[in-house]
């Protein structure tokens, strides 16, 4: 007889259920407690990282479908319930899950900071763009890389591309729900009515817990200290600490408050006064190349006047992924203390800053290490750690420790609308300076009023401009015109001649060497005028001028006219070496008067130059101007002349700057703000829609160049008084020479030599030749009246 053949037994449905449900729970954990950095974090070892990473890898967070459906599996199979057509099930559920990780994909294109919380556990790609400024984006893979590169990076077929992003949300959508449906075998009536109690249930449990937790908040208020600032933590050994720049929530946009406005409000008498008075046209303009400088000064209070909001400027861009930095940072750290060892020196590596373009490693040496050998390694550090150029501050102060600055792995944009949010939450100051963000992340702020004036250098393409006109932005931001006014020089033609139009302005952007000069002679002039209000008033500085109670009996009875308020006066002069070529003594002088005096009455100079050599920067304007910001220059030279101190020949360029703050001799490193010629001009469009400029005065430029001894006749003059005296002694004895002036007139050598250079200038001598003397070339006829010696001398 043939063997009967043996039927195979079906498994028990109920081990098949437990079996599903086992895979599903398993699954679950795996996921769970899945961190991309760290495997060892996984709960089932490292089986379930790998098997936890494929699945991101694949289906990101559409992962966690999978133990899902592996649990409605188990519960039919438990529930005794007929699978007929488990092979289409599995299809649907397949079309379920490339659903919801398309869907899953566009959402982290389309909002890629809200998909932040994610970052460690989904699997994140680091991208470096160059244009139009180098940055770092970070990639969030939410539903897995094989999606995201159908979703966006197939090369002229990708689906964003065909389809567009809400045509790929409504079309997934659709096939996510349908395929859902025939996967469950729900009717759509029965599905949403299921969802609509899941709905109330979870509503009605989120309000019980926001209740408890708020209850609970009540109770721990009066307890709660502030907190500090946090880092991640690093390689436990060596006690390393690594700390970002904080992630600030970006402030709710609000309205800027009014600072002074209630100092410069006029009484309501004296409002009514000014609305009565007829607006007279400006007389044309004289002969005298400096206008009366009270004539142009009234300014009146306008409250009605609107600042611009924080909404023009563009928004910052995606942020690096601090997991992927952190990693970075350590392998960096670990370099570092590797490099000093092997030179001998025992230390550990503390704290690190990780800033915008520069990262900053606390270095903490062993007892006896001598903090000038590590500084001597400076080289020797940056060959080992593959860097451009490294800063070392030893010590930093306030710390037991060396502080090595490197440039960052992934440079990132300082934006300046996240600035000036900060900026406008926290206190505000008379005319604000905003530069950028330090080493350790913290916002740079500065006061003008308090410096009291600036001094900026640089090389060519390092910045300075930018920073020129974040600061110019700055106060357009937060001042009125009636508040602040401005006066720029460019001599470029081409940086500062935008701000033509805004009513800030005194007068249009000066471009030509004599309007400069009569500009600063306007300034001098405008200084001494308010000094002497001041005085007549019994005041001490602008601000007590603002806020004092206005006495229109005694104001009347002053033989000056007493205006309503002062603004301040910012007067921005760029390209400061290009005018010092032209005549150096001629602006010298003023802008060191204004530079001694003008800080009481609230006039405030900007100078920036990108030759800063000692000609250029002098020790009677460094002398005044304490407060300077550098960027990346040649030398240590120029260095050491801007700043007094080292270190700006290692600045990276493109913003990297140093900031000597008053009152201190500690430098900061900072990275300057970014700003576009977009966000410039639509703040310059807004402020300027407001109404025409009214300028104070109609041109500087116009005005004629001032001769050199003021006079109109052709008879060359001299600025010092032994000029004529001079120019009688070289005529009448043929020998010019410094020493023959020193010993005739009893003077010291530099005198002698200025007298000498304006004999050469107005053409009365040669130029000089060696140790010979110089050549005699003028007529005795042009010796001053009263000498009776008319001898001709021959002209070579």
């Amino acid at each position: 007889m043939a063997k009967r053949k043996l039927k195979k037994k079906p498994l028990n449905p109920d081990v098949q259920g437990l079996i599903y449900l086992i895979a599903a729970f398993l699954t679950l954990l795996s996921l769970y407690s899945f961190t991309y950095l760290d495997p060892h974090e996984n709960w089932l070892g490292f089986v379930g990282y790998i098997a936890a990473l494929g699945a991101e890898y694949l289906f990101g967070l559409g992962s966690y479908l999978i133990p899902c459906y592996l649990t409605w599996l188990g519960i039919c199979y438990l529930s005794r319930q007929k699978l007929n057509h488990l092979l289409y099930d599995h299809l649907y559920f397949f079309i379920l899950l490339g659903s919801s990780c398309f869907l899953l994909t566009a959402v982290a294109e389309r909002f890629p900071e809200a998909t932040a919380s994610w970052e460690e556990k989904v699997i994140s790609e680091t991208v470096t763009v160059s244009s139009p400024y180098p940055r770092t984006l970070v990639r969030r893979n939410l539903g897995g890389i094989p999606f995201y590169f159908l979703y966006a990076d197939v090369p002229g077929i990708s689906l964003q591309r065909i389809l567009s992003p809400a045509g790929c949300l409504l079309i997934f959508s659709c096939l996510g729900l349908v395929s859902f449906f025939l996967l469950t075998r729900l009717s759509f009536g029965r599905g949403a009515a299921l969802a609509w109690k899941a709905g109330c249930k979870i509503v009605f449990l989120l309000n019980r817990a926001v209740q408890f937790l708020w209850k609970y908040a009540a109770q721990k208020k009066s307890s709660i200290s502030l907190p500090q600032k946090t880092g991640y933590s690093g390689l436990p050994a060596s006690g390393l600490k690594i700390n970002f720049p904080e992630e600030k929530k970006t402030p709710k946009l609000e309205e800027p408050k009014k600072r002074i406005a209630e100092i410069l409000k006029p009484t309501l008498k004296s409002e009514t006064a000014l609305l009565k008075k007829e607006i007279h046209p400006l007389p044309p303009p004289k002969k005298e190349p400096i206008p009366v400088p009270i004539k142009s000064l009234i300014v009146h209070a306008d409250s009605s006047f609107k600042l611009p909001s924080a909404n023009l400027l563009s928004s910052p861009a995606n942020k690096i992924d601090p997991p992927t930095l952190k990693k970075d940072l350590m392998r960096q750290a670990a370099v570092l203390e590797e490099t000093l060892k092997s030179f001998g020196i025992e230390a550990k590596v503390g704290e690190i800053n990780s800033g915008p373009t520069i990262t900053s490693f606390e270095v903490h040496p062993s007892i006896g290490v001598k903090v000038q050998k590590i500084k001597a390694l400076e080289n020797d550090i940056a060959l080992n750690m593959q860097a451009k150029s490294i800063r070392i501050v030893a010590p930093i102060p306030g710390k037991a420790a060396v502080g090595v600055e490197v440039p960052a792995i992934h440079p990132q944009e300082v934006n300046f609308k996240e600035m000036l949010l900060h900026y406008q939450k926290g206190r505000r100051v008379n005319i604000p300076i905003l530069l950028g963000k330090a080493v350790n992340g913290d916002w740079v702020f500065a006061d003008l009023t308090r410096m009291p004036h600036l001094l900026i250098a640089g090389a060519t393409g390092s910045g300075k401009s930018v920073c020129i006109n974040t600061i110019v932005m700055s106060i357009l931001m937060n001042a009125r015109p009636d508040e602040t006014k401005l006066l720029m020089i460019d001599p470029k033609k081409v940086e500062l001649t935008q701000y033509s139009q805004l009513p800030h302005m005194i007068a249009p952007v000066i471009t030509e060497p004599h309007g400069a000069y009569a500009a600063l002679q306007w300034l001098v002039k405008e200084m001494q005028v308010r000094y002497e209000i001041l005085k007549q008033l019994g005041l001490r500085n602008v601000g007590a001028f603002n806020s004092r109670k206005v006495n229109k009996d005694l104001e009347s009875s002053l033989n000056i006219p007493i205006p309503d308020q002062m603004p301040f006066i910012v007067a921005i002069v760029d390209e400061f070496a290009d005018l010092m070529m032209v005549s150096s003594a001629d602006i010298e002088t003023p802008i060191a008067r204004i530079a001694q005096m003008a800080r009481a009455v609230g006039i405030h100079l900007i100078l920036a130059t990108q030759r800063p050599s000692r000609e250029v920067i002098t020790g009677i304007i460094k002398a005044n101007i304490p407060t300077r910001i550098s960027f990346k220059v040649a030398s240590r030279v120029n260095s050491q002349i801007i700043l007094d101190d080292i270190g700006a020949e290692n600045l990276l360029g493109n913003g990297d700057l140093l900031f000597l703050p008053p009152g201190t001799s500690q430098l900061m490193r900072a990275q300057g703000a970014f700003l576009s010629d977009e966000d410039i001009n639509q703040i310059v469009q807004f402020l300027s829609s407001q109404g025409p400029p009214q300028y104070l005065l109609p041109s500087f430029d116009s005005f004629r160049s001032l001769d050199i001894g003021g006079d109109d006749d052709d008879e060359p003059k001299g600025k010092d008084p032994l000029y004529d005296q001079a120019l009688t002694m070289i005529l009448g004895s043929k020998n010019a020479s410094t020493t023959f002036l020193q010993r005739k007139l009893k003077i010291g050598y530099a005198r002698a030599a200025s007298l000498m250079d304006e004999l050469e200038a107005n053409g009365i001598i040669g130029p000089q030749e060696g140790a010979r003397p110089r050549r005699v070339i003028a007529s005795s006829q042009m010796a001053p009246l009263g000498d009776e010696e008319e001898e001709d001398v021959e002209i070579p």
